[in-house]
This record gives structure tokens, C-alpha cells and sequence, in this order.
């Protein structure tokens, strides 16, 4: 269950620079007391969530992230998991100066079978020169059960979380070698850093290797100075950060290498409604050990526990066994700085500290209600006279925070939920949920199916369930959904292949047979006692002679 090296080696890469610290962590309020998590319509946010990635078959996916603000740089936090159980499988952070885009590309390193993003771009990363070589998605949080190419198979296939930290102003307010409060604001030296010069971000490793720092305080304010001296360390000021604006945007491409098939879509954006938290944490793999946080008002927070920056069960000592009854006394996993922040460090609000961690769980219900969904509807093509075939994609990015796999545990049933999840909002819970027949993922239960064809034929029988390959509850009499980023492959042969026809996907594999027609349209009801579920995703055809994919429609 450890990191892999890739991880574990950013502490050293910058330690090697002469710069000491503690790596700590902080998560600071803009003094906003009353914001909430918000969908973002125009597609530009602080929070983006590319809903599915892969590079299985011959498929590889290109990412772009942009920020549109022309005036502010950003530090952005991205990370890669994968499709089974949302775990983390390659994570690293993005410097954006104004107006900069990143471009990648995620496909199969044909030696070692693992994900492997490569880039050209110029942007800052730390660590740094992120995709400049081979770079392979890493294994040290999945299933230790999987060996060879199973195992492999689970980086190629999943979701990306996009998250703003911090801003990076232009000037800064406190003097990077002191972390003092400058009475004049002078150049910030880490806008200086990522900003493009001749179309080539300078990346400087001194000024960058100061972000091994624990940034441990700041204030808020109209011109966001500090107003006292730093405590033990630099301040976000000191180490050129400031609160975060969002204004980020991202879409990809996946793209059939052999058989030119092409499908784009974007990622689904979400703002803090009165704007964001500053929450940066150190990209190294030092254990983590507290964090301080700012009220409402500015003065110093008490030290802070795992609980009060995650809602993550593996990472708690506090989540429930699937017995709904036991709960474990120490995590199963011990997060180390690069795991934050994720989508349940608390963002909309302003923090406090408290024995449960109340924060991180309200921002993971928050985001999951921003998510949520009641039913779910598309159309499908699997007309054979024109070899069109047709995959559906379900990710549910914030499962993660409510119900994880516990891959350690010794039991038959190894999920593991949150315990604050329990009081209320429950919208993943021992009973909707199930393990697969694989024996590892997660299924969550909807509550129908109902087909349509284009003469508007429907059965009149109960809705058809999922026909297994490779995984599914067994003799499941519902809908489910099986694995973070699931994939349905509509009238798919199972006996011809083990990949979907569409997407190639085997990791989350499901079948549907739709006995009216092989052209028409589905719904999906989810309404999971009126919570809904928080669902993105798209429709995914291909024939011999096109490819298109199409949003889901969803109440």
C-alpha cells in the first residue's frame, strides 16, 4: 500500500536544492463563512474533473488545462486514479503562469504495460520536467492481489482530478528569503519562476525548491499582507501564494492510434461560490504530520489532524467496517503530503478544527450534491450492418470519499466507509453498495433500467440487468454500477473479446443486452432514495466509418 518511487523521490529531488523545512501543510480561509460548491456552466472553475482516461488497445488520451486568467498564475494540484476504486495513480503539481496552457499525452509504455504520460510543454511541474521522459503511472496504492499485466491494466484505465491550491500574483507581499512582511510590494520571484520567457517558463529550481516549505501562515484582506510575523516558517506571501481565483479549464481527446477514431469532450467544472480556500501541501513524500489552519478572522488555528483535510477512510481512523457496526482504530494508510489536497480538502468555506473532521466531510457531501444526479439518459448504436458499437462511462469522483476498498484487509468484504457519512446524507452505504464477483471493486446499485428503439418499442418485462465480464454482482437482481469509472458496452459480444468494442475497456467492463433494437435510447434511474448519484460521463459510438460521443442527459 506504499508510493511508489516516483513520489517518494520529489522530497529528495528538492531537498537536493539545500533547502530544509517542514513539510507540513496549510489550509487557509479567505474569510468566507457561508460559500458552497457550485457546477460551473460556463466550463471554467477551481475544481475540474476530466470524467475518463485511457489507454487501453491501441487508445491514448490527450489533456489540455488552460487558465484563462491572463493576470494570475496558478499552482495546481492533478492527479491521476484509477477506474476499480478512484486509487491514486499518478499525482504531481502543475505551475500555470497567465493564460498558459499544459498539453499532454497518456498511452501504454509497450515494456512495461503501465500508463505513461509524455509532454513537450514548457510549464512548470514539481517535480520537475513531468512527462519531458517516459514517465509510468505507478502501482503502490492498488490491489496487491493483481500481478503482470492485470496490475498494469488498472493504471490504464480511470478519472483526473484538477485542483487550484493557490494563485500566483504578479507582486507579493512579504520577502521570499525572510518570509518578513514587506512594507511595499515588490515582484513575486515564483510568478517570475513559471512566467513564459520566449515560450519557456524559466522553472527556476531555487525559487520552486522553496515550496518544500510548510507555508504556515497568512492573512486575508483586501491586500492579502501579512499582518504580524510568520510562525516557524514562511508564510503562503512569503512563498508566493495567495488565494485562489480558479478560472480553469480542461478537455481531452481520446484517440484510436490504429483506427483513427477520435472522441473529445471537457471537463466538468465546479467553483466555490465566494471563492476559494488557499490549500497547499507540500509535494513530498514526508508522512504527514498536522497542519495549522486560519478563522474566520485571521488568528492562528490550532494544530489540525488527517481528519480535518480528508474525508478519505483509508487515510482516518475513524470509518466503518461494511458491517455498518465495527470501526477501525488506526488508518490503513498512512498519507503522505503529496495525497492532499483532494476534492474533500475543505475549499468553500473557511476551516476549523475538530475531532471529526466535520469540514472535510461537509465538502465531500457538498461536491457529491453538486453532482448528483436522479436519472441518467443517452442514446446508443450497435447496428452491425455498419460495425457500430457503443460504450457508456459512469465516474463518480467523490465515491472515494464516502466508500473505499480496504486491499489489506483479511475479510471477505473489505469496503470501508466514512464514518461521517453515517449522520445523514448517506448517499453510499452498506446497503446500495456491494463488492464485484472480482472480489475488490466497488458497485454501487441504481434503480432501473428502461430501454428504448427508434419506433419507440420498450419491453414490457422487467429491465434487463448486467450480463458479467469481467465483474458484477452476483445474481444481482438491479442496475449497477461497478467500479469508479465504470464502463457499459451496450449489445457488446462477450465471448469475442475480453475488451469493450468502443473504449477498450477491460477494468470495468459491464454488459447490457437490449432485446428491442440495436439503435435507441436508455435511461437510468438513480435516484437512491432521493439523494440521486453523483454521476458524469458520456456515450461513446463507433462504426466503420465514424466516431462521436455524446454527453449524458440527466435530471
Amino acid at each position: 500500500m506504499r508510493k511508489s518511487i516516483l513520489s517518494a523521490s520529489i522530497a529528495a529531488m528538492i531537498g537536493g536544492l539545500g533547502f530544509a523545512g517542514a513539510a507540513s501543510a496549510a489550509v487557509f480561509s479567505n474569510g468566507n463563512t457561508t460559500g458552497d460548491i457550485q457546477l460551473a456552466a460556463s466550463g471554467v472553475g477551481d475544481i475540474l474533473i476530466v470524467p475518463y482516461f485511457t489507454a487501453q488497445g491501441t487508445n491514448a488520451t490527450l489533456l489540455n488545462i488552460t487558465n484563462t486568467d491572463t493576470t494570475n498564475g496558478k499552482a495546481v494540484k492533478v492527479r491521476f486514479r484509477g477506474a476499480s476504486n478512484s486509487d491514486d495513480i499518478f499525482d504531481f503539481q502543475l505551475y500555470l503562469s497567465p493564460g498558459d496552457v499544459w498539453a499532454a499525452k497518456i498511452s501504454k509504455d509497450a515494456t512495461t504495460g503501465l500508463s505513461k504520460l509524455e509532454t513537450a510543454d514548457n510549464s512548470c511541474t514539481l517535480p520537475a520536467g513531468i512527462g519531458k521522459t517516459t514517465t509510468n503511472f505507478v502501482t503502490g496504492r492498488l490491489n496487491t492481489k493483481l500481478t503482470g499485466d492485470a496490475l498494469a491494466a488498472e493504471t490504464r484505465e480511470g478519472y483526473v482530478e484538477i485542483l487550484t491550491m493557490a494563485d500566483v500574483r504578479q507582486t507579493g507581499f512579504a520577502d521570499q528569503a525572510t518570509g518578513s512582511p514587506l512594507a511595499t510590494p515588490a515582484t513575486n520571484p515564483l510568478f517570475t519562476a513559471i512566467k513564459h520567457v520566449s515560450g519557456v517558463a524559466p522553472c527556476t529550481s531555487a525559487t520552486l525548491g522553496l515550496l518544500i516549505n510548510d507555508p504556515v501562515r497568512v492573512a486575508y484582506g483586501a491586500t492579502a499582507n501579512n499582518s504580524s510575523s510568520t510562525v516557524n516558517g514562511y508564510s503562503a506571501n512569503a512563498l508566493g501564494l495567495t488565494y485562489p481565483t480558479g478560472k480553469l479549464m480542461a478537455n481531452y481527446t481520446i484517440i484510436d492510434v490504429v483506427n483513427t477514431a477520435t472522441f473529445s469532450g471537457e471537463a466538468v467544472a465546479l467553483r466555490a461560490s465566494q471563492g476559494g480556500n488557499l490549500v497547499f501541501f507540500p509535494q513530498t513524500a514526508t508522512g504527514f504530520a498536522g497542519t495549522r489552519v486560519t478563522s474566520a478572522t485571521d488568528t492562528l488555528g490550532n494544530a489540525a489532524t488527517i481528519v480535518d483535510v480528508t474525508a478519505d477512510p483509508l487515510f482516518r481512523a475513524d470509518s466503518f467496517l461494511a458491517n455498518g457496526t465495527s470501526t477501525i482504530s488506526t488508518a490503513v494508510v498512512t498519507p503522505g503530503n503529496y495525497d492532499l489536497p483532494d476534492l474533500s480538502t475543505p475549499y468553500a468555506k473557511a476551516p476549523t478544527v475538530t475531532a471529526t473532521g466535520t469540514d472535510s466531510i461537509a465538502q465531500a457531501k457538498a461536491l457529491t450534491a453538486a453532482l448528483a444526479v436522479q436519472s441518467i439518459t443517452n442514446e446508443y448504436l450497435t447496428t452491425t450492418s455498419i460495425a457500430a458499437s457503443t460504450d457508456w462511462v459512469f465516474s463518480m469522483p467523490t465515491r472515494r470519499y464516502a466508500v473505499v476498498y480496504n486491499y489489506a484487509s483479511t475479510a471477505t468484504d473489505g469496503r470501508l466507509f466514512s464514518l461521517g457519512w453515517n449522520n445523514g446524507g448517506a448517499y453510499f452505504t452498506p446497503s446500495n453498495t456491494a463488492v464485484a464477483t472480482n472480489g475488490y471493486q466497488i458497485c454501487v446499485a441504481a434503480t432501473s433500467v428502461t430501454p428504448y428503439d427508434r419506433e419507440e418499442t420498450t419491453p414490457t418485462a422487467a429491465a434487463p440487468g448486467f450480463v458479467v465480464s469481467p465483474s458484477s454482482v452476483a445474481a444481482a437482481a438491479t442496475l449497477r454500477f461497478c467500479g469508479e469509472a465504470s464502463v457499459l458496452s451496450v449489445n457488446a459480444p462477450t465471448t469475442s473479446f475480453a475488451a469493450t468494442p468502443t473504449l477498450k475497456s477491460t477494468v470495468t467492463r459491464q454488459d447490457i443486452s437490449v432485446t428491442t433494437g440495436n439503435e435507441g435510447w436508455l435511461t437510468i434511474n438513480t435516484t437512491n432514495g432521493g439523494l440521486g448519484l453523483p454521476v458524469v460521463g458520456k456515450a461513446y459510438v463507433k462504426s466503420g466509418g465514424f466516431a462521436a460521443n455524446w454527453a449524458h442527459r440527466t435530471n
